[in-house]
């Protein structure tokens, strides 16, 4: 008789949770529906700045070497 009494409830909780899930997903579902225009003009914004960064990378490369032989030169002409 305990047994079944385990069994109910393990399939109660079973069943709040998989109900919990699913008003979640749909929430998040409804949400994303919403918001898919903001959605698919980050995603152009996230394109055009990735171009952006990999034209001026060769460009942030060099500077940071002229920076970091600066940052030398400084360091000896203290000591």
């Amino acid at each position: 008789m305990l047994q079944w009494i385990v069994v109910a409830i393990l399939v109660y909780v079973i069943y709040y949770l998989v109900n919990k899930y699913e008003k979640r997903l749909n929430n998040l579902t409804e949400i994303i529906e919403l918001n898919k225009s903001e959605i698919s003009s980050n995603k152009e914004l996230i394109e055009k700045n990735q171009s952006k960064i990999d034209t001026n990378h060769e460009k942030i490369q060099h500077n940071r070497k002229n920076i970091d032989f600066n940052q030398e030169i400084l360091a000896k002409l203290k000591d």
